[in-house]
């Protein structure tokens, strides 16, 4: 595996389970309900994304472009809150939108 795809790997597995403890932590407060809902589909995304980088998949492109469009919407909503998991998720959303936009440029993971 090349560095750049590990640096991709660790940043989406990072990103998935600050975005699944922020949805388990925000559940009951009901600001947090438009946050939950992103950061679920979020850690979704990013886990399908780190499919498709590992198995070196066609569309590999177009996950990680669709991925870091979510991983921003997500960080976006995540820093209206004070909670310590929200703070959590922005930061490793805005990394892993960071390693999904720059992996997208790099050949190897071109079609």
């Amino acid at each position: 595996m090349l560095p750049r795809q590990q640096h991709v790997l660790d940043a989406l597995h990072a990103c998935l389970i600050a975005c699944e403890q922020l949805a388990l932590s925000g559940l009951e407060v009901p600001e947090l309900h438009r946050g939950v809902r992103l950061s679920r589909d979020c850690a979704d995304l990013c886990r399908l994304t780190a499919t498709f980088v590992m198995r070196h998949a066609e569309h590999t492109v177009h996950i990680l472009r669709e991925c870091a469009e979510l991983c921003r919407s997500c960080a976006d909503e995540c820093t209206q809150f004070s909670l310590e998991a929200a703070r959590h998720c922005t930061e490793t959303c805005r990394r892993a939108e960071d390693a999904c936009r720059t992996a997208f440029v790099v050949p190897s993971f071109a079609p």
